[in-house]
């Protein structure tokens, strides 16, 4: 699934780029978000399971090639369909544009999309997701994964869709909380009453929800020595 933005600004003679180099850049930051629109689409109307979708946008118009499977009288039918209409006011693609970003549609759903897109710094990322917010009705990051990493990465990406969304909030209430806190005298307990459940209960949250994320993490580092 791609989304393409026209360019209608001919670069030097006849279109050509005299400084090629300068239309190229780095974007080692992969980042998959789930976006939840802030209003109605034409996909959501349609029948059936939308199994690709090729987004463009021309002229101020969205223009959109979908694979559907339906389910027909006759058995399962696979085809193409094909709209185009004004770009919606609750359209986040002039964001993506402002940060240089093509997204890629993931998957769609009737009111939501899952949408990977590269940027160049991760620093980037959370006022990315923080305008999006602001033009959409809830987004939410997936996942955000360097693609430049060397032998021993100093940073690591965790997938958050490999938590369930009871271990997400039972992580969040507990940092909110200071319960990870260095020093912190903020117990299981104050996290299961902020949470409204047993002790018993939040703990095994937290526990598979730290499990969930250091089973991702590689922390091996160079500065180790075979005596250490």
């Amino acid at each position: 699934m791609s989304t393409e933005q026209s360019q209608h600004d001919s670069v030097g003679n006849g279109g050509t780029s005299q400084n090629t180099s300068e239309q190229f850049e780095d974007r080692n930051v992969r980042v998959v978000l789930e976006i939840t629109r802030a209003g109605p689409c034409v996909m959501d109307t349609l029948d059936g399971d939308i199994l690709d979708a090729e987004v463009r946008f021309e002229d101020g118009d969205c223009r959109v090639d979908i694979d559907l499977r339906e389910e027909t009288e006759t058995g399962t039918q696979e085809g193409t369909k094909q709209f185009s209409s004004a770009i919606c006011a609750h359209c986040p693609r002039d964001i993506f544009s402002a940060y240089g970003c093509i997204p890629r549609y993931l998957s769609v759903q009737p009111g939501s999309f899952v949408v990977e897109t590269y940027m160049t710094e991760s620093d980037s990322v959370s006022s990315f997701v923080s305008d999006l917010t602001e033009r959409c009705e809830d987004v939410s990051l997936r996942s955000l994964t360097r693609t430049d990493q060397t032998e021993y990465a100093e940073e690591c990406s965790v997938d958050l869709s490999q938590l369930t969304a009871k271990q997400r909030e039972a992580a969040h209430r507990a940092k909110e909380l200071g319960y990870y806190d260095a020093g912190s005298d903020v117990g299981i307990e104050t996290v299961a009453s902020d949470l409204g459940i047993s002790n018993s209960a939040a703990s095994q949250r937290l526990t598979r929800a730290t499990a969930n994320v250091f089973r991702q993490l590689d922390c091996e580092c160079a500065c180790w020595s075979d005596d250490d």
